[in-house]
């Protein structure tokens, strides 16, 4: 249960920031368009909970499932389950506008999803090893 509320109230807020104050300035520089950075982008908060929690529990989910199995490489496979539940609605969203998917910067999109996930399932980690360790 704690897995699932560390993905719930991490993911999202991680997810942001990784989108709008990584991806975004690094987006901005590579075509030499000034910093977008900007703390009143922290207003969002609420709408980003509300469009990031449930890929957040599917992926608390996910890395349930594979923490009951003892899978090896957890972390990274439940990265990757967050990469594609973040990438796959996008992609197919694209779809009608083909256009679009010839950006060579859409994959990034993924990683909005990717980091949270792959935090959340190792802070879930080492919360439980700590306390079966005291």
């Amino acid at each position: 249960m704690k897995r699932f509320l560390v993905f719930a109230v991490v993911a999202p807020p991680l997810g942001f920031v990784v989108g709008f104050w990584m991806l975004l300035q690094i987006a901005n520089w590579t075509v030499g368009a000034p910093s977008s950075f900007d703390l009143r982008q922290a207003a969002l908060l609420p709408t980003v909970y509300l469009v990031g929690v449930i890929p957040a529990l599917l992926a608390a989910w996910f890395d349930h499932v594979l923490d009951r199995r003892n899978v090896s490489w957890r972390i990274a496979l439940t990265g990757l389950f967050g990469y594609a539940v973040t990438y796959l609605p996008l992609l197919a969203g694209a779809y009608w506008k083909s256009f679009f998917l010839l950006d060579p910067g859409l994959p990034l999109i993924g990683l909005i999803g990717a980091v949270p996930a792959a935090l959340c399932a190792w802070l879930a980690t080492a919360r439980r090893k700590q306390v079966a360790g005291a």
